[in-house]
């Protein structure tokens, strides 16, 4: 099965196939230790070895030989817990060393294993004779006396971990290192389509006209990612249609708006100045949302911005219109975007500024991922519970609606519906010493793509 058949499985499918791989392998390696390395051989110790180290003679050690610690002592020795004693055991080791039975102690522990089942097991002689040679392959204590003390030899007590055991140790630890390259595979074609799924999803997110989701990966991601675009496709449409519907409506209401100007005219003076005001609030209301519908519908061609570059042409404009308007710093920052809209955008966050303080300070930097401008004004600033409803359609900070103090309550939101369809966000504070401050954040053009 290829990698690409194996990642349009189901996600369950994917984990039992990988890990039937995984005990598979670990089956291979245990069964290529058990031909590979020796099973482990069991130590122990013939009596007339033990009477030879009780003598004090040398040999050679084999594989099998259990060592016997070897001390003097002026008492002769205790038995541990467990251990008991055989009286002809003991004569015969006195025999071979030439001493009396008196002058000779051996204790060991009895050999109740038999190799067959502990619930099957039966208690066996003390020790086991082999070949007219008795062999103890239980913990044993010997000792002869001496014109200096009481010779001992006995079994040191057992390593914590035998060597065979290091061995199977060391077996898994290379099984479970020729798994890790595996479960790398396997964790990677699990996350992959995970990790792609949510970057398009919040690429989706923050532009809605974004390509849809690519439908690949496990069954399970792939009906997510048909139904996410399904999805899309419907906001799209439901959104086209109310942005349409909401255009038509204002672009129709301008008929009945003229033939009220128009026969206002014949009334009387006072009246008439009244009603003309009310009427071009009217059309500054519809141009303004006419204008709205067709900046959320239309997106202009995406190219390299330099914001530094966009905002300096925009103070100079305002600056010779005699606008109080600063630049307090910039930097060299590229932008993927509409160079119109993003233009527009940082107008509406200008004029908002001075609609409501005396000047506006504008500012930029980065940090290495996202650009920052900040546009702050030196006005009342704005309660704390208006600072995220400042962006919802006709709310303005002047509840007045006074043309004469701002415009109908579209320039903040059409500035935030601008800065979200290049993937950024604006976001209002009080500042510390009075005013407000917009900032503005928009995704940086990686290097690669700016040339």
């Amino acid at each position: 099965m290829s990698r690409r058949s194996l990642r349009a499985l189901p996600v369950f499918w994917q984990v039992l196939i990988l890990l039937v791989a995984a005990v598979v392998i670990a089956q291979a390696a245990g069964f290529l230790l058990l031909f590979v390395n020796p099973p482990p051989r069991p130590q122990f110790n013939r009596l007339f070895e033990v009477a030879g180290t009780l003598a004090g003679e040398r040999r050679d050690a084999s594989d099998h030989d259990r060592e016997l610690d070897v001390r003097l002592q002026q008492a002769a020795p205790a038995p541990r817990p467990r251990m008991v004693s055989d009286a002809p055991l003991t004569h015969l080791l006195a025999q071979r060393l030439g001493r009396r039975d008196d002058q000779v102690r051996l204790f060991f522990e009895p050999d109740r294993s038999d190799g067959s089942p502990p619930f099957r097991r039966r208690s066996r002689e003390p020790f086991s004779v082999r070949h007219g040679e008795t062999i103890f392959f239980t913990p044993l204590i010997a000792a002869v006396e001496t014109p200096r003390g009481w010779r001992i030899a006995e079994t040191p007590p057992p390593p914590l971990i035998a060597p065979w055991q290091r061995r199977m140790i060391l077996w898994l630890l290379v099984s479970a290192i020729a798994l890790i390259p595996l479960a790398w595979w396997f964790a990677g074609a699990l996350s992959r389509p995970i990790r792609s799924f949510a970057e398009a999803a919040d690429r989706l997110g923050a532009d809605p006209q974004a390509p849809g989701l690519v439908e690949e990966g496990p069954a399970e991601l792939r009906v997510a990612a048909h139904a996410l675009n399904r999805m899309q496709a419907r906001l799209a449409d439901y959104v086209g249609e109310r942005t349409t519907m909401i255009g038509a409506i204002a672009h129709d209401l301008r008929t009945p708006l003229a033939r009220i100007a128009f026969r206002i005219e014949e009334a009387g003076e006072p009246m008439r100045e009244k009603v003309l005001a009310d009427v071009e609030q009217m059309r500054a209301m519809l141009a303004a949302t006419i204008g709205f519908v067709r900046n959320t519908g239309a997106k202009g061609e995406r190219v390299p911005v330099r914001l530094d570059a966009l905002l300096g042409a925009i103070i100079d404009q305002d600056r010779d219109l005699g606008r109080a308007v600063e630049l307090a710093g910039t930097v060299a920052l590229t932008i993927q975007g509409d160079p119109l809209g993003l233009e527009r955008m940082f107008q509406n966050l200008i004029d908002n500024g001075l609609a409501y303080g005396e000047r506006v300070e504008v500012s930029m930097r980065g940090d290495g991922t996202a650009a920052r401008v900040e546009i702050a004004d030196h006005g009342p600033g704005l309660a704390e519970e208006m600072l995220s409803r400042a962006f919802q359609p006709f709310v303005r900070g002047d509840p007045s609606r006074n043309r004469t103090t701002g415009g109908i309550g579209l320039g903040l939101t059409i500035a935030q519906t601008i800065a979200e369809d290049h993937g950024g966000f604006i976001e209002l504070r009080n500042r510390d010493g009075g005013g407000l401050v917009a900032i503005c954040s928009l995704p940086l053009m990686p290097p690669s793509a700016r040339t």
